[in-house]
């Protein structure tokens, strides 16, 4: 993988997570998105467990049912 800029959007992941990656469509429990606020379902994102979240842009396996989680 390339290695790309990580923008701070606004977006927000839910409270909670492990710190890693986690696509725009990842349900993490009965009707819960992993990502809470600005989210686009084919787009990779960096979880903190505080929430914190910023936005790699598009990757080709988010959007999908390969989609990271």
């Amino acid at each position: 993988l390339d290695k790309r800029a990580c923008s701070a959007n606004g977006c927000a992941c839910v409270r909670g997570l492990g710190q890693g990656v986690y696509c725009g469509n990842c349900a993490v429990g009965a009707g819960t998105m992993a990502i809470r606020k600005k989210r686009v379902a084919s787009h990779a994102y960096e979880c903190s467990p505080s929430g914190g979240c910023c936005d790699y842009g598009y990757a080709r396996d988010c959007g999908t049912s390969r989609a990271r989680c």
